[in-house]
């Protein structure tokens, strides 16, 4: 894979038949982000009124209408691509994955003292803290930066030098402008990290260096 161009992939799940608009990798991951940031800041601010409701439920009332339209304001400005709302809404989307992981290693431990209901829970919850951080990480992408920051450039563009083709990760799907022959068992998706070649395939087919 071509050195400088490893930051040119979209996204977990993308086709590259959904490359043919330029916008089109920035829009559709920007929409999903966005309903994640609405749900987590659900959760979050759900998590505020129970502990707020320990004090009385008196504050617990004035907590939750205020953190309910700080919460708002966030999801409607990170979806309108309002710049100030850029952390805000990820910072929304890691303090919701805090609480599933919180809750996923409980029921972790419940399981393990013998509880077999808190096996879907463990699942549940501890699938819910995966996606949380990595929608969370997407914000250190320079490519989803320049997505949000700057919609007339996006900084996406997939046009193709000689020689290259798209190609998915075998891992987290994402695609990747590669060189078939210049690929070895060195090579690694630059969003997940996983080898792009099989290891046993490598190993199989004598493909430890580069042609």
């Amino acid at each position: 894979m071509q050195p400088n161009r490893g930051d040119q992939l979209v996204v977990a799940g993308m086709s590259p038949n959904s490359l043919v608009a330029r916008n089109s990798a920035f829009d559709r991951i920007h929409r999903g982000t966005s309903f994640i940031v609405f749900i987590d800041g659900l959760v979050v601010l759900l998590l505020i009124w129970d502990i707020s409701s320990i004090i009385s439920a008196n504050f617990a009332t004035m907590m939750l209408g205020l953190f309910g339209l700080v919460n708002f304001s966030i999801w409607n400005s990170y979806k309108s691509t309002k710049s100030w709302a850029y952390w805000p809404g990820s910072i929304l989307i890691l303090l919701a994955g805090v609480f599933f992981g919180i809750v996923a290693l409980l029921n972790l431990y419940f399981l393990l003292r013998g509880n077999v209901g808190s096996l879907l829970f463990v699942f549940l919850t501890g699938w819910a803290t995966i996606g949380s951080f990595r929608r969370f990480m997407y914000h250190f992408n320079p490519v989803y930066k320049s997505g949000y920051f700057d919609m007339e450039s996006t900084g996406i563009d997939f046009e193709l030098e000689q020689g290259e083709m798209l190609a998915a990760c075998p891992k987290c799907m994402a695609v990747l402008a590669i060189r078939p022959s210049m690929l070895s068992a060195s090579d690694l998706c630059p969003h997940c990290q996983a080898p792009l070649i099989d290891p046993r395939l490598a190993e199989k087919y004598g493909l430890t260096e580069s042609e």
